[in-house]
């Protein structure tokens, strides 16, 4: 019986490690979003969103991956490690309805919802940083720069006017970069709260 019990721990635990290895992991947003989420949206007030409105927001900004890219509300950045010590969380995010701001889905889903309102929108490409444009992608020669050999693929450098560009591609001879804003073709996913309409 013993023996038994054994050869089946034995067979559990080898079905468990093939999965680990090789199985489709599913996205996993922290538990703090979730827990967020769900006790969020619980007393709306019939004040809705206009444009040219100022008004504050929480919220937690996520790529489609489920990564938390950033968020206004401290619990969920200290879970997702994503905390600034700097930042006063309290103050939430302040900005007028279609003042040119925030990028145009924001704008869009903030439109017509209600205080304490929380709603998760989904902002393609074209309504925030916009697809990759390959002209923003340039091929310099190793010989132009500083210390072309320690250059690495993702490492950030600036232009002589402090534009952020990335090493796409280190080639023996050449280094190329992207100009292209780190979030460019990026779908967006924002859940929002609607703290205050001024």
């Amino acid at each position: 019986m013993l023996k038994k019990i054994l050869i089946f721990a034995v067979w559990i635990a080898i079905i468990i490690l093939f999965c680990t290895l090789f199985c489709k992991k599913s996205v996993m947003i922290c538990p703090s979003v979730k827990e967020y989420l769900a006790v969020a949206d619980f007393k709306w007030e019939w004040i809705q969103v206009k444009k040219w409105d100022e008004i504050v927001v929480d919220y937690i900004w996520r790529l489609k991956d489920g990564t938390v890219f950033d968020t206004s509300i401290e619990q969920v950045a200290k879970w997702c490690d994503k905390y600034n010590e700097a930042r006063d969380y309290s103050q939430g995010l302040w900005f007028i309805v279609w003042a040119g701001q925030m990028i145009a889905g924001f704008d869009r889903g903030v439109e017509w919802m209600k205080i304490w309102q929380t709603k998760t929108i989904e902002i393609a490409p074209s309504d925030a940083y916009g697809e990759k444009d390959e002209s923003l992608f340039m091929t310099v020669k190793k010989s132009q720069l500083q210390s072309s050999d320690q250059y690495k693929e993702w490492d950030v450098l600036y232009a002589p006017n402090w534009q952020a560009v990335k090493v796409h591609k280190v080639t023996k001879d050449e280094v190329i970069l992207d100009a292209n804003h780190e979030l460019a073709w990026q779908t967006l996913i924002f859940d929002i709260t609607i703290k205050e309409i001024k």
